[in-house]
């Protein structure tokens, strides 16, 4: 039964958290977003997407959390403690099947932060042939820093190997306050859509150290829901890079596999340089 709280065509509220208090991106923390013009940390890409997708589950279930196409665009930065609120609705003309989710950033203006679109279209999208290129193993801790360099498209990260569990929705449902009861019914209780892309960030942490780092955007093809006891193993390849206005942007692509089933896609673009972040940091370290 849906729940009353969260429905489609309804805002609800809420005050943005960052997940992590010790973030390695230091974008997460209090001083380098200031000293490149910002009014304060950002609160994680993965974090605010969370938050766009309770009334799409409370509504929806899980059939959105076993099939769907969905797009999220982040346009505007959010601080911790900011006051958010989530507009889902339905597309008109689109069969009811498509759904629509504005944040607006109550504390910044009423600005609009972020944008979701979700379906399921008719026909689904085939499996990306980047689920078939093979990973490059090797063994031992993270050490290297991601360069622009360094990072080579087409060239698949080394494999992550997990098994997920309640700890991940309890991660995500204390972090986000999340009240709906479903990620907590039984041992096989539904993922929490918010651990699915952070599935794509472990999976590149995997293969370096990257210290700062924006993200833009992700498109998810979600075509099996993953559930609590899931081993899975994450695919994680870059599949373009390029530079603009000074900033170094990055999209990889990343295949969740569970067995030989890929049970979910993720294209995920980020700026993994930004301008000016370099001389901030050199300042920084000139100033201790």
């Amino acid at each position: 039964m849906p729940s009353a709280k969260y429905q489609i065509g309804a805002p609800y509220h809420a005050v943005a958290q960052h997940p992590e208090e010790k973030p390695y991106n230091r974008m997460h923390a209090d001083g380098l977003p200031q000293q490149l013009g910002f009014r304060g940390a950002f609160v994680l890409g993965v974090a605010l997407y969370g938050y766009m997708t309770r009334a799409l589950v409370a509504s929806l279930g899980e059939a959105w959390l076993g099939r769907a196409v969905i797009d999220v665009r982040f346009l505007r930065p959010v601080c911790p403690g900011d006051r958010i609120r989530m507009e889902t609705t339905s597309v008109p003309g689109e069969g009811g099947h498509t759904f629509e989710v504005a944040m607006h950033n109550e504390t910044s203006g009423n600005e609009l932060s972020a944008q979701l679109k979700t379906s399921v279209p008719s026909p689904f999208p085939d499996v990306n042939t980047t689920a078939g290129v093979k990973p490059n193993e090797w063994e031992g801790p993270v050490t290297q820093r991601r360069t622009w360099d360094n990072v080579v498209t087409g060239k698949a990260y080394r494999s992550l190997r997990l098994t997920l569990s309640a700890a991940d929705n309890e991660f995500w449902t204390r972090a986000l306050d999340d009240d709906l009861p479903v990620y907590h019914e039984g041992e096989r209780a539904p993922l929490h859509p918010a651990h699915v892309l952070r599935l794509i960030q472990l999976g590149y942490t995997n293969q370096f150290i990257g210290e700062s780092a924006v993200h833009s955007s992700s498109r998810a093809v979600i075509r099996r829901m993953l559930r609590i006891g899931d081993p899975v193993h994450v695919l994680t390849v870059p599949l373009e890079k390029w530079e603009k206005k000074q900033n170094h942007w990055l999209t990889i692509y990343c295949a969740i596999r569970s067995g030989e089933e890929v049970c979910a896609e993720v294209f995920h673009t980020q700026i993994i340089k930004l301008r000016g972040a370099e001389s901030a940091a050199a300042g920084e370290e000139t100033g201790r």
